[in-house]
């Protein structure tokens, strides 16, 4: 159902921008502002934001009680197959009285189909990216969001643990995938979607290699980077782990990465910013001589996406907040060897952070303190 806060916000943005309306795709800042969720297909359904006022839909008629059910909003203008959107569209936007007049698209979403239906039934426009609107009242999450976040990093947690336990020579990436897939489904039932990435050895050196039938063999590194979509939120963990005694260079890079991810999760707090926890990780990785092999940024915000706001990244210099939600993954790459890659979802307290994934991250040697 529409969020009537997370409506206000909006609009106040939106009127200090100077938007008479905002059209939305159904996509995450949807969900984010009613809990609605509708996949693309060639029937555009769209949702208009005024700057003031109820919000309305345009929607294909075989969805129109399901956007109403669903999202509480009254005003849904429905059209026939046979008719297409263009008339009910122009009906439902003559009242606002656009032509000339700035409207927000989200430009991330916005497809073709969608934005012609608009010109047609407005008339010439002001076009305006209205993501970073949905940006910034998104990156903060209110309590609720955080422990749902919780949620879905303990299954992940779950997941990882899984995969560990079934880790052995002779077994594939592909089947690892299916383990740890089992698992979450376990702890999060029919509400979940999720995927893996599991690399083993060679592949290992490459961040986002997939998953093949690939056989793990004795002395490689084996990481599985796992995404679970529970209630509406992400959780995401990397965990790496040795096969038996591995190359010493790749075992060093195993220490070098647990310690760097080590200090950021220790060190993060409100007022650092994305390239301040960056730093922490990547200075200690190059004073290491490892530099040219951690290849990516730290991390990435997680909420109702795997990827948003604040990137961990040594261009973001906003400061981080309470209720910021965002990963530390660090990694070394080395060609020919093999990977190591250690993440964990961490939540800006008043004082830090709080880690919500769990699982041990340090498997190549016994008694290490991981906090």
């Amino acid at each position: 159902m529409l969020n009537q806060d997370r409506l206000s916000r909006l609009q106040a943005q939106a009127r200090e921008s100077g938007c008479a309306v905002l059209a939305v795709m159904p996509n995450t800042n949807l969900f984010y502002l009613c809990g609605f969720r509708m996949g693309l297909s060639e029937r555009s359904t769209l949702a208009f934001i005024p700057a003031q006022g109820e919000p309305a839909f345009l929607a294909p008629l075989l969805e129109a009680e399901k956007v109403k059910k669903e999202t509480g909003v009254a005003k849904v203008e429905a059209y026939a197959d046979e008719e297409g959107p263009w008339a009910s569209a122009a009906r439902l936007l003559q009242p606002f009285g656009l032509a000339g007049k700035r409207i927000g698209v989200e430009n991330r979403y916005m497809r073709v189909q969608e934005l012609s239906i608009l010109e047609r039934a407005v008339g010439p426009f002001e076009r305006f990216d209205a993501g970073p609107l949905f940006d910034g009242l998104r990156v903060t999450k209110d309590a609720e969001e955080i422990e749902l976040l919780a949620q879905a990093a303990q299954i992940a947690s779950h997941a990882a643990a899984a995969v560990q336990r079934a880790l052995k020579p002779g077994v594939s990436e592909s089947y690892l995938a299916l383990v740890a897939e089992k698992a979450a489904r376990a702890e999060g039932g029919s509400d979940l979607t999720m995927y893996s990435l599991i690399a083993s050895g060679p592949r290992s050196a490459f961040p986002h290699s997939g998953i093949s039938d690939r056989m793990v063999r004795e002395g490689e590194t084996v990481w599985a980077d796992i995404v679970v979509t529970h209630r509406g939120y992400v959780g995401d963990i990397t965990r790496t782990w040795p096969v038996g005694k591995i190359d010493p260079e790749l075992a060093r890079a195993y220490e070098v990465v647990f310690e760097a991810q080590k200090a950021a999760r220790l060190g993060a707090r409100p007022g650092m910013t994305g390239a301040d926890v960056d730093a922490i990780c990547r200075s200690h990785i190059e004073a290491n001589g490892f530099g040219a092999y951690f290849t990516h940024r730290t991390g990435h915000g997680l909420g109702i996406e795997v990827h948003e706001e604040p990137y961990m990244v040594k261009s973001n210099h906003e400061p981080l907040r309470p209720g910021m939600v965002f990963t530390i993954e660090p990694g070394i790459y080395l060609p020919g060897k093999g990977g190591v890659r250690i993440e964990d979802d961490a939540a800006v307290t008043e004082t830090g952070v709080r880690i919500l994934t769990t699982e041990r991250r340090h498997w190549l040697r016994e008694g290490v303190v991981e906090s």
